[in-house]
Parts: C-alpha cells; structure tokens; sequence
C-alpha cells in the first residue's frame, strides 16, 4: 500500500506545475516592492524552506534577506530591528506554530510589515499577519509532509520575483515552468538511488546530508524526512564544516549524503566528496542539473528532496518503523507531538515581553 510520502512525491510534478501561476498571481496582489530588508521564518519544514529562500531572494532583489528558525528571528534578531522597512513572512503551513506567531507578533509591536504564508485563511496567523499568502493545498494524508514544503518554496520564489527586476523576473517564471518535467525524468533515477541506499545502509548508524548555500535548506530537510519517516538519526551539517568536525568522526563508514546543484561550492564539494572516500565513508551523491548556471542552485531545493524521500520511505519500511515513530512512547499526534507543545507554548506578545523575560535586563 502506497504511503503518505509515496503518495505526495508521485504527485509533486504536477503540483508544481499547477501552483506556480497562482503563486505568482498571489504575490502580485499582496505585496509592493517597498521593503530594504526581509525575514523569513518558521519551524520545521518551514523554516527549512525559510533557509533556502532567503540565497535565492538575496540573489534576485539585491535585498538584505534573512531565512531563520522563528526562534531566533523572535528573540534575538527581530529586537534589534526598528521596524521601518522591514518585511517579516512567517511561513506555517496549520498556521498555528507558536514560535512562528511569536515573531509576527513581535515584528508588528516594531512596526514591521508582515505577511503570513499559510494553508488556513482563519487560522491564527492568517488572522495576525499584515497580509496573508494562501496556499491552496490538497487534502493533507497521514506522514511526513512533502507538498506543503515545495507549496512554501514557491510561494516564497514568486514574492523573490514580484520583488526583483522584469528581466530576471521572466527567467525565473521560464525556469519554474521548465523544471516539473525535468524533475519527472531525473526522479527516476534519483528514487532507485535512496531505495538502494537504504538497503544498504545500517539503520543503526546515523546519515549526515550535506550541502552549501540554499542547498543547505535541501539537506536540512532531508535530514528531517528520515527523522519522521523512519525514525533514524539524521542530520545536515554545511559542506565546509564536515571538514572540519564530522571528518573526524567514528566509524569511518558512517553513511554522508551529498547533495549538490553544481553551484558555488562545486569545487568544495569534490574536494570533500574525495576526503571522505579516502577515510572510508559510505558516500551517496545527489547532482541536480537542469537549469541555467544562474539560477540552477536557488531552485534546487525543488528537485533535491527526491533520492532522501525515497530513501526515508524505503527505510522505514525496511526497518518496520512507522511515521512519527507511531506516536508511540509519550508522543502524542496532538497538534505535532503533544507534549513538545509546538502550537501551545507560551508565547511573547510584544517587545516589553520579551525584555521582561530577559535575565540580562
């Protein structure tokens, strides 16, 4: 029986294709190109999509623009800022994530303008927020979540266009029109490539994903599918700083898992490709490559996410593991893990709260 994951990845083609027009359409009609400085935020997938967004945004508008974890963005960044000028998305998919409504909260009690991208028009966000980016999603299936993440990517390229120059504005809108089909034919390959993986890997040891700039994002997230799907340690480290920490880590056949879009770090990523062999590792690679060299690297998070869903999917099946680990052992499927209280924790409501709660004030 197919899973939610297998599901979601046989249908992202033709979703990409069918969301593109209507996220330009939407970002055109919410947003005016006013803002000298813009940050990205939100948890989980969503900040992962936040990380990624803000290189490709930076990239395209010439703008200052920050991808955090609302956390940061919260409590440590967005008090810093005065406000003026500054543009602050919180990215949620439910649109009830405490930490993600925290920073909006924060960015209005400033005077920021903020926008909220979400798949609930009444939800809390929605109803904080300055402006909201709806996305119109299909019906949500039990497990790991893949189309809200590529549904949170593309609404955040359609606001870097609507932002940028006409010019670089056509090449983008050319590219994303482009890439559902390229995606049909590379995630074939790239498919039996995690399935192969995960037959071969040892579900005992932990899976590092690596990757540099907005490809980084990518690893971020596959790193949490193998979390969520099949219960592994996984996590994302940036190319550079493998070389300098997780090199050194024992067994030498722990599993890294490259991904890559050719781009700025391509000379790196050989270098490391090769110092991991030579010590032993067992090395899987993903290269996207479609694309013109500008712009192949900011949109590779699109594409990246294949041959890791793949491999979570097959592992978890492997292993007899279920999604979210069952909600087994105290978890809870309440609103994400129960007592993790992602949506219920206390949250700050203005800038005064936060200093209140500061030990250094």
């Amino acid at each position: 029986m197919p899973t939610s994951l297998d599901l979601q990845s046989a249908a992202a083609s033709q979703f990409i294709q069918q969301f593109w027009p209507q996220a330009k359409e939407k970002a055109a009609h919410i947003l005016a190109p006013d803002f000298h400085e813009i940050i990205l935020c939100g948890c989980g997938d969503s900040h992962h999509a936040a990380y990624s967004l803000a290189y490709a945004i930076t990239n395209w508008t010439g703008r200052p623009v920050q991808g955090l974890h609302a956390m940061e963005a919260a409590r440590y960044t967005i008090p810093r800022s005065t406000g003026e000028g500054l543009l602050v998305v919180g990215i949620s998919a439910s649109g009830e994530t405490a930490r993600t409504i925290e920073a909006i909260r924060l960015a209005k009690d400033l005077g920021a303008r903020t926008l909220g991208i979400t798949a609930d028009q009444h939800s809390t966000l929605a109803t904080t927020v300055d402006d909201t980016f709806s996305l119109d999603l299909p019906s949500p299936t039990e497990g790991p979540g893949l189309i809200s993440y590529l549904a949170g990517l593309m609404a955040g390229y359609a606001i870097g266009i609507h932002l940028s120059k006409p010019r670089l504005k056509e090449e983008v809108d050319e590219a994303v029109q482009s890439l559902p089909e390229a995606l049909s034919e590379w995630a074939e390959g790239e498919s039996e490539l995690g399935r192969a993986a995960a037959q071969q890997v040892d579900p005992t040891r932990p899976i590092l994903f690596l990757g540099s700039g907005p490809v980084r994002g990518a690893a971020m997230f596959a790193s949490a599918k193998v979390i969520e799907a099949a219960g592994q340690s996984a996590s994302a480290q940036e190319l550079e700083e493998w070389a300098h920490l997780e090199y050194f880590s024992e067994p030498s056949r722990l599993p890294i898992w490259m991904l890559s879009a050719g781009g700025r770090a391509s000379q790196r990523e050989r270098e490391i490709e090769q110092a991991a062999r030579r010590i032993g590792r067992y090395v899987i690679r993903s290269q996207w490559r479609h694309g013109s060299d500008r712009l192949r690297e900011d949109l590779s998070p699109l594409a990246l996410w294949v041959g890791p869903v793949a491999y979570a999917n097959s592992l978890m099946d492997r292993i007899g593991e279920r999604p979210f680990r069952g909600f087994g052992g105290g978890r809870s499927p309440e609103e994400g893990g129960g007592a993790s209280r992602t949506q219920s924790s206390e949250q700050l409501h203005s800038i005064e709260d936060l200093y209140r709660f500061d030990p250094l004030n």
